[in-house]
């Protein structure tokens, strides 16, 4: 069934849309495309992360243990790790919310306030997929440092940051483009309009993050859960049916807050145009008897009319002519970014071929000569002549030198629409402004031809002005545009494109409700005869007998259910090869919602059991030190504060 789901591509959802709307597959494209629908397909990633080192460096002050900070925890690796101390409050919380700041570039409430300035420099090394980076905060307080990739004894900086949002994007842009994420983007009403709400990495790093009593499932946001779910799951098309959803959602409220200030302009008008013929009455009461220049007036009015028509003109393509400045700059910036790494890459690659041409003829270090013998048979094996190492094929060059290429030849073709659209923007620009000399230059002549003294022409100036301001409050504003058939096809394609993935989301949370129940009773819910998962992340169960949920369970029953659905999530989507969960979970505090004893220890062993049967999967646990946790974590793989002492 999943490989069936696999082969339905976005042409062939669009054919479906349009023929159910009984439209253009263009037609749908571009409604689409107006309310910022995408349908792309979203690859998935796996990626398997592990945090290998913690350390941090600074000074606590006050009255409780001063003094200065000197912080590491080193060689960290897959399996279960327990932080426990002897005493509460001793910095066990403390430790995975600094993990998670720097795996998310938001500090986030686990470092209180008051230990603000505690952290002087921070430091993280994880790797994904074997490939290992380090988080440096060399200014822990104004949030200033570098993401660096660590290759041998090699650190090449990745990107810099400088500020909390700033280190907050810079992680978030990492981890999205490394798990192959897509931003998850909702609109909302605040006040008196929508805006669009952004859901990116900080929002799905909650997936990682299990509470002490948790209320969501899954996440720390219900209303989304279901999103991040299908989203961990590797469920294809569920970011083109979010964007479908927000698009209605945002007709929706533009469409009520388009119609509530209509009426109340409205309303504003009709006072005012009372006013108006008022004033404009008792004016034509006192010219009544008085001659006028009818004809010149009239065009007067006209000729302000078009000033008016073209200054307007003029304001919109300015506006425009920015925006197409900074898209052309970001085009630009684009292109140069092509050119730079296709240069490079050739130049790499002149490199490796100087390299490789170099034919030794004696050890450069004792100055042994390599006879003929030597060189034939180290030529047939393929190794280095000088230290033995064997040659590594290079790959195919000419497809990259191909990819790069083809990247230069599309920023080039953007940064040209670009300079197209703002060489157009600006014509139009000039077109509105010469409008405007002209209608200016009408004007004044008019202006000049009424210029004689006359009793009459102050008032039939006041009288031109109240007539052009009555009819300009007469004419009703353009109405929003017309959004029925637009609701329509994406009420259509919401219907399709859940249709499309619900048989293969039916068929993964099958195999996770499985796993869910596998796994919770492994952790101590003994009860638990039967759980469903429900594609809203529901969790219907069966309990001695009785149906039940997830949010009627105790504190510490929907501590282990949560678990149990997060490791279950994690197991399917990498046994499918779909899903993209790093693979990392930070529990907090597991015992300390009144967990009996003896439910505690079967979730701590369920938890060193599960570890074994997922390699890559990493488990951070904190806890009150006790037995259940010394006799199933070794002692290598505990961070232990012992009686009074603090763990930093």
């Amino acid at each position: 069934m999943a490989d069936e789901i696999k082969r339905v591509d976005a042409n062939t959802l669009l054919t479906k849309i349009a023929e159910k709307a009984r439209r253009d597959v263009d037609d749908v494209r571009s409604v689409l495309a107006r309310h910022g629908v995408s349908y792309k397909p979203a690859i998935a990633v796996p990626k398997h992360l592990c945090i290998t080192s913690l350390a941090f460096a600074g000074e606590k002050k006050g009255q409780t243990a001063p003094g200065p900070v000197d912080f590491a925890w080193r060689d960290l690796s897959p399996g279960l790790m327990a932080i426990v101390s002897d005493r509460n409050f001793r910095g066990k919380t403390t430790l995975l919310a600094l993990m998670r700041w720097c795996l998310t570039g938001r500090r986030g409430k686990g470092v209180p306030t008051e230990f603000a300035e505690t952290f002087h420099t921070l430091t993280m090394t994880f790797t994904l997929d074997g490939q290992a980076y380090e988080v440096e905060v060399t200014d822990a307080v104004a949030q200033v440092g570098t993401l660096w990739r660590l290759d041998g004894g090699n650190r090449l900086a990745q990107d810099t940051f400088s500020s909390p949002d700033g280190f907050e994007a810079m992680m978030s842009g990492f981890f999205m483009g490394q798990l192959g994420l897509q931003m998850l983007v909702t609109h909302v009403e605040r006040g008196d309009k929508g805006v669009d709400q952004p859901h990116d990495w900080v929002w799905l790093s909650g997936a990682m993050v299990i509470e002490p009593a948790p209320d969501n499932l899954f996440g720390n946001y219900q209303a989304l859960g279901a999103r991040m779910m299908q989203m961990y799951l590797g469920v294809p098309w569920t970011n083109a049916v979010n964007d479908v959803q927000a698009a209605q959602t945002r007709i929706e409220i533009e469409g009520r807050q388009a119609t509530s200030e209509t009426e109340r302009t409205r309303e504003r008008r009709r006072a005012r145009i009372e006013e108006i013929e008022a004033e404009i009455a008792g004016l034509r009461r006192k010219l009544a008897g008085l001659p006028s220049a009818e004809k010149q007036r009239v065009d007067l009015a006209d000729a302000n009319r078009r000033f008016a028509e073209a200054q307007g003109r003029l304001r919109s393509a300015v506006r425009s002519l920015a925006v197409a400045t900074e898209d052309r700059e970001a085009a630009k910036h684009a292109h140069d970014a092509a050119r730079r790494d296709l240069r490079e890459f050739r130049e790499g690659r002149a490199a490796k071929r100087v390299f490789r041409s170099l034919d030794p003829v004696c050890c450069p270090r004792c100055d042994e000569k390599f006879d003929d013998e030597r060189k034939q048979a180290n030529h047939h094996d393929q190794t280095c002549l000088v230290c033995g190492t064997p040659e590594q094929p290079e790959g195919s060059p000419t497809q990259q030198e191909a990819g790069l290429k083809d990247a230069v030849a599309a920023a080039e073709q953007g940064l040209t629409s670009q300079d197209r659209r703002k060489e157009a923007l600006g014509k139009a620009a000039d077109a509105a402004r010469t409008d405007m000399r002209r209608a200016e230059s009408d004007a004044r002549a008019l202006e000049a031809a009424l210029a004689e003294p006359s009793s009459a022409y102050p008032l039939e100036l006041e009288l031109a002005r109240l007539e052009a301001r009555k009819e300009e409050l007469g004419v009703e504003e353009a109405k929003p545009p017309e959004t029925t058939d637009d609701q329509k096809v994406l009420q259509i394609a919401e219907r399709v494109t859940k249709a499309a993935y619900k048989p293969l989301q039916d068929d993964l949370l099958a195999e996770v409700s499985a796993l869910i129940k596998d796994y919770a009773v492994r952790f101590g819910v003994v009860s638990l005869e039967e759980a469903k998962l429900l594609g809203n992340t529901n969790l219907r169960m069966r309990k001695n007998g009785g149906e039940a949920y997830f949010g009627t369970q105790t504190e510490g029953e929907r501590a282990r259910l949560k678990i149990a659905a997060t490791i279950a999530i994690i197991k399917v989507a990498e046994r499918r090869g779909l899903g993209r969960h790093p693979g990392v979970l930070l529990i907090d505090s597991p015992g300390s919602n009144e967990m009996v004893d003896r439910d505690y220890s079967n979730l701590i062993a369920g938890l060193a059991e599960v570890a074994k049967e997922i390699p890559h999967l990493q488990v951070f646990v904190t806890a009150a030190s006790n037995d259940t946790i010394r006799g199933h974590v070794p002692r290598e793989r505990l961070l232990y504060a012992e009686g009074d002492e603090y763990l930093w």
